[in-house]
């Protein structure tokens, strides 16, 4: 894992709890369009055989979209009409 965290850090994971925190992080980018094609990358990688859900975090304003990871890596936006934000 890189030491730097960039503007939008990604997280995945199996189960969708709120304890997975920074255990689900996975990576980040320094823009939007390049965290989508990283969590892409992610989504088709061995490992997300274990995940079942990605969030990419904007972190300097909170907001964040959320994914369900479908078989073969297809990512498939939650609720896209539907802002969701963290309180930071």
């Amino acid at each position: 894992m890189k030491n730097k965290v960039n503007r939008f850090a990604i997280f995945a994971e199996r189960v969708h709890l709120m304890n997975g925190g920074a255990k689900s992080y996975r990576d980040s980018a320094p823009t939007q369009e390049a965290a989508k094609e990283l969590a892409e990358e992610i989504a088709k990688s061995k490992k997300a055989q274990f995940y079942s859900w990605l969030q990419i975090l904007d972190i300097v304003t909170g907001k964040f979209t959320e994914y369900s990871i479908e078989r073969g890596g297809v990512l498939v936006e939650r609720c896209p009409d539907t802002e969701h934000q963290i309180k930071i």
